[in-house]
């Protein structure tokens, strides 16, 4: 044996010797995560629906096993078109415009078809946020807390998304909605898994962009976001329509419910109405009271706060004002008496809706 031979032995003892000694270490302090533990399957339990049974793994985790419900849901349209695992975004070349001005969208058939994602004072609305959008509502969660699907539906994307969103579950529906769950501390489903609403598909965190414990939720359709206020009362855990008229209208990141609802319901002085025996007034009551005047007077104020303006900036120009706004061009021009060949001034005001 010559001298460098020699040599390699001693180095790669060492190593091995510094390897194990870090092992051993890690061994005594370091606490794996449940993902990180083996999963194997070891039983499975039947459920009170028939067509659904639980499969538990070695890492004290489990998931849903539906067969017919796969064979339901396979045929779809929704579930063969559009349909992307690793992105997001799944309709990049569909365009707002591309949409019809209303979609009737079928929520539920039965009131088991519906489940709260979970149940909370919203925290934090849909809307515009400093200088970036708000697309969902933010619900307050402690770390830990199950996390429901909403309705029945296919997991589209499941992974931890680097763009802010944390562990991420979008979850698509037959009627073409999808639902979004962020920061999450842990996921319960995986692509393409068959859920039903109620399924617990993942757990309250605070991963990716997030400040605290809190479920970031959203509703999308063909990529387009809108309110989920305008469909789920989540303070009382309740859904708001059986179908849902969708306007192309509320795609716009201005387009709040909750809006409508405090620019119609806090009237001045119906709080303190009474009706004639000194009770508190019902809503016939204060509908009484409003004379036509009145409430002609308040559709107006409500009418005009619903306008909004854009102030020309060097380099804009209508295509891009109109997908800033998800309006058309069209509609700019009607609404500011302007045609297509219009040059923009600088700092002109132009309404946009």
């Amino acid at each position: 044996m010559n001298r460098y031979s020699l040599l390699y032995i001693i180095v790669a003892c060492c190593v091995f010797a510094i390897d194990g000694s870090h092992a051993q270490r890690r061994s005594v302090n370091y606490t794996p995560k449940l993902e990180e533990l083996p999963r194997i399957p070891i039983d499975t339990i039947d459920t009170a629906d028939p067509e659904t049974k639980l499969v538990l793994f070695t890492n004290n985790t489990f998931c849903y096993y539906r067969p017919t419900l796969q064979e339901k849901l396979d045929s779809l349209q929704a579930f063969n078109e559009y349909w992307d695992t690793t992105q997001v975004f799944a309709y990049k070349s569909v365009a707002l415009n591309d949409l019809p001005e209303l979609i009737d969208i079928k929520l539920i058939s039965d009131y088991q078809d519906f489940c709260a994602p979970f149940v909370a004072k919203v925290r934090s609305k849909y809307g515009r946020r400093g200088r970036r959008n708000h697309n969902g509502v933010d619900l307050p969660l402690k770390t830990g807390e199950p996390i429901y699907a909403t309705f029945e539906g296919k997991v589209r994307y499941s992974t931890y998304n680097s763009g802010g969103f944390g562990n991420l579950v979008i979850i698509r529906h037959s009627n073409g909605l999808e639902t979004w769950y962020a920061h999450m501390s842990r996921r319960n489903v995986s692509v393409n898994d068959y859920v039903k609403a109620g399924d617990v598909i993942g757990y309250g965190g605070s991963t990716g962009r997030s400040t605290g414990p809190h479920l970031h939720f959203e509703v999308r359709y063909f990529d387009q976001t809108f309110d989920p206020e305008r469909l789920f009362a989540f303070e009382e855990g309740e859904l708001k329509y059986q179908t849902f008229a969708l306007e192309r209208s509320f795609f716009s990141i201005y387009s709040r419910e909750t809006d409508q609802l405090e620019e119609y319901d806090d009237f001045e002085n119906l709080a303190s109405l009474k009706d004639e025996d000194g009770k508190e007034a019902s809503a016939e009551d204060i509908l009484a009271y409003l004379s036509e005047e009145e409430k002609a007077k308040r559709e107006e104020e409500y009418r005009k706060s619903q306008e909004v303006y854009h102030t020309i900036k060097s380099g804009d120009m209508l295509g891009s004002i109109s997908r800033r706004y998800g309006v058309s061009i069209d509609q700019i021009c009607r609404l500011n008496n302007i045609s297509r060949n219009t040059i923009l001034q600088i700092n002109r005001r132009l309404r946009i809706r």
